[in-house]
């Protein structure tokens, strides 16, 4: 890797290099909290705790991150974790959006037309604002550079230095091919445009973030250190026997001391919890794949598919296959 992450051109009589840098690796990239830049991770592999303002939280494959010049990920443990990173300086999208400039307030005007609410939508404040915000018009009098803006909102107008979002399968591709084509331009380099097709591949990415997984935020993030851990084995190992028994032995805790942790974060025992998360996973399959019921079962660390099917209607009400045809019912 690059001292300052940046691209430098490698075609005849380009003498020129952009704030652009793509690296593949397994675990989390060691430049990840260089403070030149903001950064987009895809892990496409396992899993990871963070510790998170004095909180822990769970990430777990597919998913997407967000960081900005100031965060610090800071990672309590992982397991089979595999990423793309994305290495960009926001003048990227627009020469000017130097990140001393973005952190000085220059461009807080525009922020204003759509910040009113910092837990609402983009689209919800983009919403409030067509519908008549003068904030907004008097924005919008600058259409280019409030466009521009709003690509770089969640690095910057959240009060969270890192974002987080789980990813359907059907959006994890759609990512996935954007970093693919993201590193052949850069390493390939084919021809003289490849600066400018970066640049409309990173620019789609962060689209997206005001697209189709602006609204799946990861939510899973604990108090207890112990749980978090606990959590992330159970992701990890969601497709085997986990017994209580299991848990307890690889984590060096006894059945009370568990139970009360789990009680305090989650209001529910450690195996309830699991039961609940293996449900969860199953909802989503049932939603996004095309996998047979038996198979998410399966996969879902449930053997035997009727008690899985009994299991499933005690959290829903409705069989797995009840539910399989209502959700896609709902998509057509």
């Amino acid at each position: 890797m690059e001292k300052d992450l940046i691209t430098k051109s490698k075609r005849p009589g380009m003498n020129t290099s952009i704030d652009v840098f793509y690296e593949q690796t397994d675990g989390i990239p060691h430049k990840i909290n260089d403070k030149t830049c903001y950064k987009i991770i895809l892990v496409n592999g396992g899993s990871f705790v963070i510790e998170d303002e004095g909180k822990y939280r769970l990430v777990t494959a597919p998913s997407v991150l967000g960081l900005n010049e100031s965060s610090e990920l800071k990672v309590v443990s992982e397991r089979g974790v595999k990423t793309r990173t994305v290495f960009f300086r926001p003048s990227i999208i627009r020469e000017e959006f130097s990140v001393d400039n973005i952190k000085s307030g220059k461009y807080d005007k525009f922020i204003s037309a759509v910040k009113s609410d910092k837990e609402m939508t983009a689209e919800d404040r983009l919403v409030q604002a067509i519908d008549g915000d003068i904030q907004f018009e008097d924005a919008f009098s600058n259409s280019m550079i409030y466009q521009d803006v709003l690509y770089l909102l969640e690095f910057f107008c959240y009060d969270k230095n890192i974002v987080y979002y789980s990813l359907s399968r059907q959006e994890y591709d759609t990512l996935r091919r954007l970093f693919i084509s993201i590193k052949y331009e850069i390493n390939e380099q084919p021809d003289n445009l490849w600066i400018l097709r970066t640049r409309y591949f990173i620019i789609s990415i962060l689209f997206l973030a005001v697209d189709f997984y602006r609204n799946d935020r990861q939510d899973d993030i604990y108090k207890d250190p112990l749980v978090a851990k606990v959590a992330r084995y159970f992701w990890d190992y969601m497709d085997e026997d986990i017994s209580l028994s299991t848990v307890l032995k690889q984590f060096s805790v006894n059945k009370n001391t568990l139970n009360e942790a789990f009680y305090n974060e989650v209001s529910m025992s450690c195996m309830a919890y699991l039961e609940q998360m293996r449900i969860n996973i199953a909802k989503k399959y049932l939603q996004f794949s095309e996998y047979s019921i038996s198979e998410i079962s399966t996969m879902c660390g449930y053997s035997d598919t009727n008690y899985f099917s009994k299991v499933f209607k005690k959290h829903t009400g409705m069989t797995a296959s009840e539910f399989q045809k209502s959700t896609r019912e709902d998509d057509q």
